[in-house]
């Protein structure tokens, strides 16, 4: 089998910038109709809280998450 020195033969894949994951939100800016926002993973951040920007106004929030179940 011949090696191909550009990497281009089919089956591989061309590698993808890394993209930050967009997710379907309403922006928090009451002015703002955008419903796509990208998820901000800050350095060493961890706990219960989400922080998301929007990808039209720039405005950015926090969202908390998690949190305790109560069933009965």
């Amino acid at each position: 089998m011949p090696v191909d020195p550009k990497g281009t033969a089919p089956g591989l894949q061309p590698v993808a910038p890394n993209e930050l994951p967009k997710v379907h939100i309403k922006c928090k800016n009451q002015s703002c109709s955008s419903i796509v926002a990208i998820e901000i993973k800050a350095g060493g951040q961890s706990g219960p809280r989400r922080l998301y920007q929007c990808v039209s106004c720039k405005t950015t929030w926090g969202v908390p998450v998690g949190g305790s179940v109560e069933f009965g």
